[in-house]
């Protein structure tokens, strides 16, 4: 039925006013149109609060990414100020309460993230033909369509991602949790071998609009941006005296080891220092912006070749999950301002016109 035809018919009703005979009601113009104007706003409204991206929050995201803080009064920890997309994830194993682990996860729009895969997907033993998600329960590998796969509503309660975890309270607040609401494991789904891949989170809520230090890396334009020898840097964080620190390492692209490496997303690298047991992002400066290229998956002693999973091999999925698409190689015809500017006119029109 076309909208022409819909709007007629949403203008009349009927009113059984005796046996055998039906009085057609017109709505009053102003009352309808009244109605028809909620709809709109409450549909605009609604749109730009959902879990996957508009094209025009997509253009904003495009536009403000894997870009380091440079503020008048820098931080007591100078990576606060560079890695702004710095993220803390709990996640607990386990049917019950289970061990809780803290680990480093990236934020990659205002309100999704990225993580390694194994905190919430895991062989059981050395076969690999039996994976569990983190509350134990048995992975369906049927579920496994493309590279990717639906994380079980019992098993998101299982993660917590902790938004807020720099030093100077006046500067980004503190201890700021976000539950998550649906996830996707995003990786190779066969029996037979370990589940090499990367979490795609959404949190409850968008991180704080008001609050400039958080920032979202940027993602890579190409399923393969790295080459042999590129200098990137480790994102990830440490724990001392209680307290969680962003770190960012030097560290180098190189080729991955005869033991390692038999996946197409694979990538390897060396830290120019060794923090064990965080995880972390490989981030590379791309076009002058901080790009994510990579996730962590296993470590060596002394972190000399260091397994990591792509995140650009996963570029489709991240666009058509999240509507994480324009990449800073495109060009962004809307900037946040004229986002605004524009939304604020359309609810203008709606209401008052």
């Amino acid at each position: 039925m076309d909208t022409v035809k819909w709007i007629q018919m949403a203008q009349i009703t009927y009113s059984k006013q005796s046996v055998g005979s039906v009085i057609p009601v017109i709505f009053t113009n102003h009352i309808f149109i009244a109605m028809l104007k909620l709809i709109i706003f409450f549909t605009i409204v609604s749109s730009g609060f959902c879990g996957k991206l508009s094209a025009e929050f997509d253009a904003e995201r495009a536009e403000m990414c894997g870009k380091s803080l440079t503020p008048e009064k820098p931080s007591s920890n100078p990576h606060d100020d560079k890695v702004p997309w710095g993220m803390a994830i709990n996640y607990v194993r386990g049917r019950d309460n289970g061990t809780e682990y803290y680990g480093s996860s990236i934020l990659v729009s205002a309100r999704h993230v990225i993580a390694p895969g194994f905190m919430a997907i895991r062989e059981t033993d050395n076969t690999f033909k039996q994976w569990v998600w983190a509350d134990e329960t048995t992975v369906d590998f049927a579920a496994c369509q493309e590279n990717k796969m639906a994380i079980p509503k019992k098993a998101l309660k299982k993660l917590k991602i902790w938004i807020s975890i720099c030093q100077d309270v006046e500067q980004c607040g503190m201890h700021i949790a976000r539950s998550v609401i649906q996830g996707w494991y995003l990786g190779n789904c066969q029996p037979g071998e370990v589940p090499f891949g990367i979490l795609l989170l959404e949190i409850s809520s968008n991180v704080p609009q008001n609050e400039p230090f958080f920032v979202p890396v940027c993602l890579p334009a190409e399923k393969k941006p790295l080459f042999i020898g590129d200098a990137v840097h480790f994102d990830s964080l440490d724990v001392k005296n209680g307290k969680a620190f962003i770190t960012a390492i030097p560290a180098k692209i190189q080729k991955c080891g005869a033991n390692i490496g038999r996946f197409v997303q694979s990538v390897c690298a060396t830290r120019g220092s060794c923090v064990e047991g965080r995880a972390g992002t490989l981030v590379k400066k791309i076009d002058g912006r901080e790009t994510g290229v990579a996730v962590l998956y296993s470590f060596e002693a002394g972190c000399t070749n260091d397994h990591y999973v792509s995140i650009g091999f996963f570029k489709d999925e991240l666009c058509s999950l999240a509507g994480i698409c324009k990449t800073i190689t495109e060009p962004v015809e809307t900037s946040s301002k004229q986002s605004l500017q524009f939304l604020l006119a359309t609810v203008f029109v709606i209401l008052f016109l």
